[in-house]
């Protein structure tokens, strides 16, 4: 099925479209539709469409400025625009942004079904052009690939005496590569696979390598792969690391690749050095894997290990109730002994960690009660728990604030039953984690619970009520509320901190769900 959104801010057009045009029995589906360029973006990076039909003339955000910013994020959609007006300087700008067809309104179904047909067909022929050139580079480069992994390892490990480089250099250029730069960092890739079988990963990284102009060079090693990136200063050359990491990332994610971990040396100058920058990246990794609480899929760089706060009011600590929003009973423990764990790791004295502990608890214990509508000081024993802490007793702290929070978890268990499903637990758990990052979509939460995307948003909407999106969204408005009220942010940087990287369309979405823009909340909020 070729999957297609439509965006239009004229209802009657999206009803016609959706309700008259034969999409099951012509082999299409439409997956999504919106109003605005601007609510359909974030749609459309959720849902995957091959192709786009736009209006033109729409509010906020219009057809043509969508069109220009998937064609940045997503270059591989087709695009179709739709106008009513017949006007040769919209289509001229249509033609050079690369959208396929520009149609006038009011269209018919046999005459979009004719469209969809031509694109449907350059995209069969785009994707036989684009297996002929594959199948081409692969005959010509597995003949050359062992070599260039021999030379490039001997690089990297520094097994190459400092007089063997050159000849190196040569025998790489006779290959076809390039290897003289001013800057080069070592990469280091560890993955693994279900199967054990490392070969998705690695040819979805040599094709990566491949797209980079060849400022990228590969070799494999029995836990992955080594990638050596060459650039034209230091920051280039980071700048270049660290787009790879992440594109990387995205490719072993794709194929299903797990413990993805991606470390990097320092940048150096010679590349006689560049077993250095190895060290350097396999040191980083050695201190990773043995931190406790690590995370994986990791990027880390020198400079992400170094710098690690000690001070309580300057420790990233996610607050208490954040840990235990969606965990179930028998969790506390081991969650609450983590957190624990967490201040006890600070040189601080442990008066003030003492009272850090007692106030999150009880902050949080009350805020776990109020989720599911209930009054603390009818549920939680406040009086008890206060009375069972003895001064400078981490132990008695301890013992307990388990005991308060047991309370209130037994207490919200019995009151929300949205707290039964742990695939859902999770995710809402993740969404609290990740919700700032700009980037976050369905499929990430969705591979986080073990399910097909599918599946997890019919499963999330029945058992919250919301779609991803409108949840993402709540979740988003409550945390910008909250910054609006207690701190002095502007709003653009609120906006940044909860996850919009367009301060407009944050102004638009807050004023749609609060009635008012930002700055008149916090004025509403401050005079109350």
């Amino acid at each position: 099925m070729i999957r297609v959104f439509l965006v239009d801010d004229e209802i009657a057009t999206r009803e016609s479209i959706r309700n008259f045009f034969p999409w099951e029995e012509s082999g299409y589906t439409l997956v999504g539709e919106a109003p605005d360029g601007e609510i359909a973006l974030p749609m459309i990076q959720d849902s995957k469409p091959d192709i786009l039909i736009t209006d033109i003339r729409m509010p906020f955000m219009d057809g043509l400025e969508l069109s220009q910013e998937i064609k940045r994020i997503m270059p591989w959609i087709k695009i179709v625009i739709l106008s009513g007006y017949d006007d040769f300087s919209y289509a001229q700008k249509a033609i050079s942004l690369g959208v396929q067809e520009y149609l006038l309104k009011p269209i018919t179904s046999s005459e979009l079904l004719t469209v969809l047909g031509r694109i449907v067909k350059s995209l069969l022929e785009e994707k036989q052009t684009k297996e002929k050139i594959e199948s081409i580079h692969r005959r010509l480069m597995h003949g050359n690939r062992f070599m260039m992994d021999k030379l490039m390892d001997s690089l990297i490990n520094n097994s190459a005496d400092a007089a063997d480089v050159p000849k190196i250099c040569e025998q790489m250029r006779t290959l076809g590569v390039n290897l003289s730069a001013e800057y080069y960092i070592v990469l280091d890739i560890t993955f693994t696979c279900p199967d054990g079988d490392l070969t998705p990963g690695r040819a979805a990284l040599f094709q990566l390598a491949d797209n980079s102009g060849g400022s990228i060079q590969l070799c494999s090693f029995n836990k992955g792969m080594k990638a050596l990136v060459m650039g034209n200063n230091s920051n280039d050359v980071d700048d270049r690391a660290y787009s790879f990491a992440r594109s990387a990332l995205h490719e072993l994610n794709s194929v299903n690749a797990q413990n993805i971990l991606i470390t990097m040396g320092d940048p150096i100058m010679r590349l006689a050095d560049v077993g250095r920058s190895m060290k350097a990246a396999r040191h980083i990794r050695h201190i990773y894997m043995h931190q406790p609480g690590r995370k994986l899929p990791a990027i880390l760089g020198a400079n992400d290990m170094c710098g690690q706060s000690i001070a309580l009011e300057s420790l990233d600590l996610q607050p208490l109730y954040e840990h235990l929003q969606y965990i179930h009973l028998e969790e506390l423990n081991t969650v609450f002994e983590e957190y624990v764990s967490t201040l006890d790791s600070t040189e601080i004295h442990s008066t003030v960690t003492l009272n850090y502990l007692q106030m999150e608890t009880l902050m949080t214990a009350m805020k776990l009660i109020r989720d599911v509508g209930g009054e603390p000081s009818q549920v939680l024993s406040i009086k008890q728990y206060e009375a069972g802490i003895q001064s400078d007793d981490m132990q008695s702290v301890v013992s307990a604030s388990l005991s308060l929070l047991r309370e209130a978890l037994v207490y919200r268990g019995s009151h929300n039953p949205v707290h039964g499903n742990p695939a859902i637990i999770k995710a809402r758990g993740y969404l609290a984690k990740h919700f700032s990052d700009p980037n976050l979509m369905l499929k990430d939460v969705a591979r986080e619970v073990a399910m097909s995307n599918s599946r997890f948003s019919t499963v999330f909407a029945q058992e919250t009520g919301y779609t991803f999106t409108e949840y993402l969204m709540a979740l988003r408005m409550s945390k910008a509320k909250e910054l609006l009220k207690v701190t002095s942010m502007r709003s653009s940087d609120v906006c940044f901190w909860v996850g919009y990287n367009d301060p407009h369309y944050f102004s638009y979405l807050f004023k749609k769900n609060e009635g008012m823009p930002p700055s008149e909340y916090r004025k509403k909020y401050n005079k109350q």
